[in-house]
């Protein structure tokens, strides 16, 4: 019996393609997560990460405090700010030392938020990923850190890549 071409692409077996094939995969499941916690009225990985990420600092931070990490750029950053502030969890104040800029603020209800969503989401997490062994997390762990550097290198030294 021949194979179709479409049964043996020999693209699709190496590495490399299987790798993206995951990942792309992954990505689509956690964007159809994302929905579902958007829908259910929680608050969205990032806007958790955002929000976790200010309460860390202590103090009220500048727009391009968050430029960086999962906001690419001050435009995708203040876009995430105006959705929090409309939502009453973040606000903006005038900043002491440069009357140009402004800085965001946690509001109270800001902060019960991210407290109650970041145990949702560390309780769906554990979940998710109970059947993996203390081995197998640390070694996903470790070949996502060392994936995302070399793409962050990547990226640093030549520009994105566009696939």
């Amino acid at each position: 019996m021949n194979k179709s071409c479409a049964d043996s692409n020999p693209l699709e077996d190496t590495f490399e393609a299987q790798f993206f094939t995951l990942l792309t995969r992954i990505c689509r499941q956690l964007m159809q997560h994302a929905e579902q916690i958007k829908a259910a009225g929680m608050l969205s990985p990032p806007q958790l990460w955002f929000l976790k990420r200010l309460y860390d600092a202590g103090a009220p931070q500048p727009i391009s405090y968050f430029a960086d990490d999962i906001f690419s750029n001050l435009s995708n950053a203040s876009q995430m700010i105006d959705r929090l502030e409309s939502d009453g969890l973040v606000y903006r104040i005038d900043n002491p030392r440069d009357r140009r800029s402004k800085l965001v603020e946690l509001t109270e209800e800001g902060v019960q938020r991210m407290n109650h969503a970041h145990e949702r989401h560390h309780l769906l997490a554990q979940e998710l990923l109970e059947p993996l062994s203390e081995e197998e997390r640390r070694a996903a762990l470790a070949t996502l850190e060392r994936v995302l550097s070399l793409f962050e290198n990547e990226t640093d030294d030549a520009g994105p890549c566009g696939f």
